[in-house]
Parts: structure tokens; C-alpha cells; sequence
């Protein structure tokens, strides 16, 4: 049902729903969003006025977030900032909220809560991962899954996760996974993605439209990383990214693809193995359109796709019934996201492979490195990295 009105909402909001029923919700969206604004100005004032106070921490703090809801492609660059920085010696620590996780019932948790158990949770210590990804939520789960090294830990109150990962994991740099909106922790860099196929919505705020915050809040942001990016399109779109902020620098990243991860098997199979090759897809993240584009652009013949809602959990009767389906169409293979996959449960037998695409960031002009365009940044702001 959830997902259903999701489905909905999203049409509504994409403006593939007509009629005067639409019309009428989206005129009490558009109120809702009135009120939304309202709560987010205050808050702004409260912090202002100083009555709420953003805490420091003594560690290195950058933000990695949107002003849009979903869909950016953040956890790729986390988990590639996690990566540089770890490589350099830093003490790296990723907090993230956990978005969708599954917290148990209420009065479990208040029962822990007054036995005095911690509130933050430790999805990996750098070395184990502690937690699934139902428990964990999707998006750290599969950070845990991909770095090693690097502690991720969840709460809903990043500084108590900042305050924890620097009391036990000694972290000299926290990566606040989808902080742009939490200014309750200061923070020493704050960067901001901008999808580029995606950027703004229909340019109203949340309930309306997909905005988490009026377009001006873009004036806070230190560094703007256009995401999904195509070399030489992005002219207008960065222009009106210099008009919000003339201080932060631009620069552009897409996603690259990397190899196949054979679910059954656990191994990895180059890209050629599908190339020509006739499949089904399966995504549940906020836009599918554009993992489907980039399988088709891999030389695959989609001839199934099917779509669920963003932080899908599957069931294994659902994963059954679109195997076979796929098989019936004459699919060689069905290919997933990586986040869709820590979303999987135990795979049924069968003969049909289950791939999930492995992606990573990367520059967009060709020859491009982008570990050495984000470390030349870094250093500007940290001579120490």
C-alpha cells in the first residue's frame, strides 16, 4: 500500500496525473508546503538567535548531502571520499541516519532506551560488519559491504554518532552521510550533489515538489558536485549553480560501471559478458530510468524491466516470480542495482544468473581523474591531506 501511494504521489509530482482530483491534491500539497517552509525558517531562526546551538567536535567534519530528496547518487561518493581519505591516513568514521531502516517495535526500543542502551549503532567497525541490511538501512549497509577500514555507524542524532566515533574509534575525520539538512553539527565542508539528469524537480518544495529546502539554502555549500554528468551539457545548469552561490566551485561526475557481481556465485564477470545479450532489469531506486539507461548504453537488449518503490526490501516470492518471468520472456540474466541487492533476500535456485552492477565515480572529461580533482580540493580547504 505504502509503495503504491508512492507510485502515486511520484506521478503527480512528474505531472503524469490530470484531473480535478489532482488538481485539488496538489493544491493541498502545495499548502503543506507553505507549512514546511514556515518550520524550516524557524528552525533557521532558532539556530540563528543561537537558542538551539550547532555542537563542534574536535574531529574533521564533512557533509555529503542534497537539497533534493533522493536519487543524486550519494553513497558512490561517500563511499569514494571514505576511500581517498582512508588511503591518506586519515581515521575515517561515516555517520549516516539509516533512512528506512527497520527499528523494531516502539515500546522494544523505549525498553533499551531506559536500560541506557546507545543509541548509535555500529554497522561496521572498520574490520565486521555487525549489522544486516534490514537493521542497518540499505545505503550503510552497502558502504559496510565496500570499505574496509572504515567504521560506519547509524542515528538519527548525528553529534551523538560524532561524539561516539571520535570516544571509540579515535576518528580524526567524520563523513556525514545526507547531512546538508542537520545543521545541528557544524561542519568544515559541506558539499552538495546535483543530479544532472534531475536537478531541482518541478522546483517546488517538499510536499510539492522535491526540494528538502528553498533553492538560496544552495548559498551554504562549499563545494557542488554535479552528479550523472554528460562533458559539455551541464553550461546552463552550472550557470544557475553560480547565481545560488558564486563562492563554491563546481565539478562534474558520472557514474561509471565497473563489473558484474554474480549473486549466486560471488564472483565477479566482466561487462562484455552481457553485451548484445538479451535481459531483464529489476531497480527500486528513486529514479530507475537512469540505471536502465546505462544498462542499455552497456550493449544489453532490455526486454523485461521491472520497477519498485526507492528502499524496496524484497520478498523471495517476489524475487521467484520475476525470475520466471524474465525466463519466459527469454532473459539471459537479470541484472540489479547494488542497493537494491543488500535488499535481496537468500536467492531461490535456478538457472537464470542474477548480476548486480557494480558502479563508481569518475571524472567526466575523458582522462580525467577524479580522486585527484576532489584531493586537490580537499587540500585547499586542509593542507594536511
Amino acid at each position: 500500500m505504502r509503495e503504491r501511494i508512492e507510485k502515486y504521489y511520484l506521478k503527480v509530482l512528474a505531472g503524469r496525473k490530470k484531473g480535478f482530483s489532482v488538481w485539488l491534491f496538489k493544491a493541498l500539497l502545495w499548502l503543506l508546503s507553505l507549512i514546511y517552509l514556515c518550520v524550516i525558517k524557524i528552525r533557521s531562526l532558532l539556530y540563528h538567535l543561537r537558542i538551539f546551538r550547532a555542537r563542534a567536535v574536535t574531529a574533521w567534519v564533512i557533509s555529503v548531502g542534497n537539497i533534493t530528496l533522493g536519487g543524486t547518487g550519494k553513497t558512490p561518493v561517500v563511499e569514494r571520499l571514505a576511500r581517498l581519505l582512508h588511503a591518506r591516513g586519515r581515521k575515517v568514521v561515516i555517520v549516516s541516519r539509516g533512512y528506512r531502516r527497520k527499528t523494531g517495535p516502539l515500546f522494544k526500543r523505549l525498553k533499551e532506551k531506559l536500560r541506557g542502551a546507545p543509541t548509535t549503532r555500529v554497522v561496521s567497525d572498520g574490520s565486521n560488519i555487525l549489522l544486516n541490511s534490514r537493521v542497518a538501512g540499505d545505503e550503510p549497509y552497502m558502504l559496510a559491504v565496500n570499505l574496509e577500514g572504515v567504521p560506519i555507524l547509524i542515528n538519527r542524532n548525528r553529534v551523538k554518532a560524532a561524539f561516539y566515533a571520535i570516544r571509540r574509534f579515535k576518528a580524526d575525520t567524520i563523513i556525514l552521510d545526507d547531512g546538508f539538512q542537520h545543521i545541528g553539527l557544524k561542519r568544515d565542508l559541506d558539499i552538495v550533489l546535483i543530479d544532472a539528469t534531475h536537478p531541482f524537480g518541478n522546483a517546488h518544495l517538499f510536499p510539492r515538489g522535491i526540494l528538502r529546502e528553498p533553492l538560496r539554502s544552495l548559498a551554504r555549500a562549499d563545494l557542488l558536485l554535479i552528479t550523472k554528468a554528460v562533458e559539455g551539457e551541464q553550461k546552463e545548469l552550472k550557470e544557475s549553480l553560480y547565481r545560488l552561490n558564486q563562492r563554491a566551485e563546481v565539478l562534474e561526475c558520472r557514474h561509471g560501471p565497473v563489473y558484474l557481481y554474480d549473486m549466486r556465485t560471488s564472483l565477479k564477470t566482466t561487462l562484455d559478458y552481457i553485451k548484445g545479450a538479451p535481459g531483464a532489469v529489476l531497480a527500486g531506486i528513486a529514479h530507475p530510468e537512469g540505471f536502465e539507461r546505462m544498462v542499455s548504453e552497456l550493449g544489453v537488449r532490455i526486454i523485461y524491466s521491472r520497477r519498485f518503490a526507492d528502499h524496496h526490501f524484497y520478498s523471495q516470492q517476489e524475487l521467484i516470480d520475476i525470475i520466471n518471468k524474465a525466463s519466459r520472456r527469454g532473459a539471459e540474466f537479470l541484472l540489479t542495482t547494488e542497493k537494491d541487492a543488500v535488499r535481496f533476500p537468500r536467492l531461490p535456485p535456478g538457472n537464470l544468473p542474477v548480476f548486480s552492477l557494480r558502479i563508481r565515480i569518475e571524472s567526466v572529461a575523458p582522462g580525467g581523474d577524479f580522486d585527484q580533482e576532489l584531493l586537490r580540493y580537499l587540500r585547499q580547504r586542509k593542507q594536511k591531506i
